[in-house]
């Protein structure tokens, strides 16, 4: 159950928007295309299609760590949550901390606390070793500490959520269920909404060619 680089980035805009832009969470297709595209914050930038993207959220789906939001009042577009408080029990600054591993990759202490302060407060260097401690001691660990690079002064850390790692695969605490089928819950309502489409095209030929036997005119009465 490793994630691939394009469910680490949509998890991660999915994170970060909720503590970010809550007037606009949970998040639509377009959204989060355009969130995971950004050229600010992000390392590397992406060009991903809404096709990747929907793809990404359905296997987040199918893993519990994304959701579909109930629909707000007279709203016809379908959006989508992260399940990461839920499902790995991320307190808010974890939440931060693990956003921008996500969606800048390896950085020191010092470089989260600048990067992830957007999101949440992080009063100093000792918080954020906090957070990075609590991160490693999971089991399976989210994070881990790299060796100190040639010139520089302080270690990075990188989560282990992708290929590198070994984090989602502890079946005990990341229980999947199977959907029904293997389609989105974008193409469902896409599928959905086109063959309702036909069915309205349907019904107003029967009602024309229903109208129009009724106006033909009639043979004379024997």
């Amino acid at each position: 159950m490793l994630l691939n680089e394009s469910e680490i980035r949509v998890l991660g805009v999915l994170i970060e928007k909720s503590l970010t832009h809550s007037t606009g969470y949970p998040m639509s297709l377009n959204a989060i295309t355009l969130g995971a595209n950004q050229l600010q914050n992000r390392d590397p930038v992406t060009s991903l299609g809404e096709s990747e993207v929907s793809a990404a959220l359905r296997s987040l789906v199918h893993k519990n760590l994304a959701v579909q939001a109930p629909p707000a009042p007279g709203a016809r577009v379908v959006r989508f949550a992260h399940q990461v408080v839920e499902l790995l029990h991320w307190d808010r600054r974890e939440q931060a901390v693990m956003a921008e591993l996500m969606l800048r990759g390896r950085q020191t202490a010092g470089e989260l606390r600048t990067h992830a302060s957007r999101m949440t407060a992080l009063p100093d260097l000792t918080a954020v070793n906090a957070i990075l401690d609590a991160l490693k001691a999971h089991d399976p660990p989210f994070v881990e500490e790299l060796p100190r690079e040639p010139g520089r002064s302080a270690n990075r850390f990188r989560h282990l959520l992708g290929a590198v790692g070994n984090t989602i695969t502890d079946t005990t605490t990341f229980q999947t269920h199977s959907a029904p089928d293997a389609d989105s819950l974008v193409d469902r309502v896409a599928r959905l909404e086109s063959e309702l489409a036909s069915i309205k095209a349907l019904v107003a030929d029967l009602v024309k060619n229903r109208a129009s036997i009724i106006d033909e005119p009639q043979p004379p009465m024997v």
